[in-house]
């Protein structure tokens, strides 16, 4: 695995802000469990301001990949509050790149959370009907902008392709490291699950830096196979770049669907308790769409005894806009 190692470690980054986020021991109580004594956070909600989040680790490695294509024009996709979306426009502003914007579902009157500030940013912004307009929209505006000569970028939904997804191997490495700080090996990492991305990261990390702990991805809208298919199409070329001995498999991509509720960014009984306790309990803020649904599996486990109070438990804090528990 060290030829894979250095390999890995030689491909160019964007250092766009400081990684290495804290984990945080968690103190925690259930109505049938008097004390969690093994839950931790790795509090990717440090990322940047406005609650970057775990974006920004994906981003670093897709746009190191678009300034090497001479990109001037940054085109990506995601629903009206596209945590990915708003990161991305914000990056790309930063570093001095036009960004386009393909979102789904209708402008929110008054402006509102993510749209609000893609509006603040000033970016253009283009609305679909739905799922399956968004890349046929990109690769419209993508032919007409190179006809007025602008090199063009797509970033994919979640940056969760072979670019986007080394942000997570990494994410990896950087646990790993802490992992020998604390002391502690985990048992199990919960995350929240959608584009692929961070699961296909976090597995193919599991690999290369021999992490002992089980991922199990909580999906928020996909099934077990679209995730399945998803996370091996963005791990694949990336196995083939590094030359990795022992490629990920359908077996190592645990996907646990119980947690999505009515849909995609609608919160469900469940992760709005969750929310409410680690609010009121820990002081962390959870995202309705992303985070609060992959903690209210980890509430889940634990009160169907699918996890011991003393086992190493990491809940993977991904960051996100804050909503509002009701």
């Amino acid at each position: 695995m060290k030829k894979s190692i250095h390999a890995f470690n030689s491909i160019k980054t964007t250092h766009l802000a400081p990684l290495n986020t804290p984990i945080h021991r968690l103190s925690l109580s259930l109505d049938t469990i008097t004390e969690i004594s093994g839950l931790y956070c790795k509090r990717d909600d440090f990322i940047g301001p406005l609650v970057w989040g775990n974006k920004l680790r994906k981003l670093e490695y897709t746009f190191a990949e678009a300034l090497k294509q001479g990109a001037d024009t940054i085109i990506t996709t995601g629903g009206m509050q596209s945590n990915h979306a708003r990161t991305t426009a914000q990056t790309a502003v930063q570093l001095g790149l036009k960004v386009i914007l393909v979102l789904n579902g209708e402008f929110p009157d008054p402006p509102v959370a993510n749209f609000l500030v893609n509006r603040k940013l000033g970016v253009e912004i283009h609305a679909v009907r739905d799922r399956s307009e968004r890349m046929p929209k990109m690769l419209e505006l993508k032919s007409s902008l190179e006809q007025e000569g602008r090199k063009v970028y797509i970033i994919p939904l979640g940056a969760s392709d072979e670019f986007g997804t080394l942000g997570f191997v990494n994410a990896v490495q950087e646990l790993k490291k802490q992992e020998e700080e604390l002391d502690v090996e985990f048992d199990h990492i919960f995350h929240a699950s959608s584009s692929g991305g961070t699961q296909g990261g976090l597995v193919l990390g599991k690999k290369l830096f021999g992490l002992k702990a089980r991922i199990i991805g909580i999906s928020v809208d996909s099934s077990v196979k679209e995730l399945q298919a998803s996370v091996l199409q963005a791990v694949r070329p990336i196995e083939k770049r590094i030359e990795m001995s022992h490629p990920v498999t359908t077996k190592d991509i645990e996907v646990d669907t119980q947690y999505i509720g009515e849909g995609y960014g609608i919160p469900s009984t469940a992760s709005i308790e969750a929310e409410k306790l680690f609010a009121m309990k820990t002081g962390i803020l959870l995202d309705q769409t992303y985070s609060a649904k992959a903690a209210a599996a980890v509430i889940d486990y634990y009160m169907k005894g699918l996890l011991k109070p003393d086992d190493k438990v990491l809940f993977w804090h991904t960051g996100g806009t804050i909503g509002i528990f009701q």
